[in-house]
């Protein structure tokens, strides 16, 4: 029996090709759909890294107001944490000499001032790390004593950073969308208001990344950011 072969079509061919275009269309959806995914798991993680910093802070706080409850000075300002941790003093240099401001009742220095590597606000680490208050390396000085943050800087102390008054806890490199977090988790959210304030300026070297005030702009989501809280809860 002879064999019948059946032509192609006209609507066999557009079939194929239409098959091949839903495929192509599935593709794109599924790709979308993954694009879109993996944008709200970046959100997810600035924020989950938001919240942890902002405890971060608040255990920070914590850990300085009780240093000043047990020793009855802050850390770094105390006089006798020296001979008791046997640490050297807290000292800057100013004008070809030394001077100390321990015991004056505020932790100074400037956040990044690496040219006194013996200053208050890095001793303040060492007292804190030596009294078992935080974890870390208790012979760190300089800017290597201050802490790690997750966005790939640190927590910095500060005499009073961006017009605050009393100290500063400091965060730098803060990415601008978790900045906003941070600010809306421990205050309100602008950059220039109450008691947490932020900068996207950056100076190590001039400024000491030490300014007189915040920006006076909304928070930019593309930009970096030094937010800054009070030294004491």
């Amino acid at each position: 029996m002879r064999s019948v072969t059946r032509p192609l079509l006209q609507s066999d061919a557009h079939a194929g090709r239409g098959f091949t275009v839903i495929e192509m269309s599935m593709a794109i959806i599924v790709l979308g759909i993954a694009f879109m995914m993996t944008l709200k798991g970046a959100d997810l993680v600035q924020t989950a890294r938001a919240f942890m910093s902002s405890y971060t802070v608040q255990r920070y706080q914590t850990a300085i107001k009780a240093y000043e409850t047990t020793h009855m000075a802050l850390p770094g300002d105390d006089r006798d944490a020296p001979k008791r941790n046997q640490r050297p003093p807290s000292i800057y240099n100013i004008a070809g000499g030394t001077v100390s401001f321990a015991g004056d009742g505020m932790i100074n220095g400037r956040l990044y001032d690496v040219t006194n590597p013996n200053g208050e606000q890095f001793m303040a680490w060492r007292d804190l790390r030596i009294d078992g208050a935080i974890p870390g390396d208790k012979t760190m000085v300089g800017a290597s004593a201050m802490p790690d943050n997750v966005f790939g800087g640190v927590y910095g102390i500060d005499e009073g950073n961006l017009g605050q008054v009393g100290g500063s806890i400091c965060l730098t490199r803060v990415p601008g969308r978790a900045a906003y977090m941070i600010d809306r988790y421990l205050d309100d959210g602008v950059v220039n208001k109450g008691k947490v304030v932020a900068t996207a300026k950056w100076s190590p070297v001039e400024q000491q990344n030490h300014f007189d005030a915040p920006d006076d702009t909304p928070y930019d989501f593309e930009k970096e950011y030094i937010i800054c809280a009070p030294l004491l809860p």
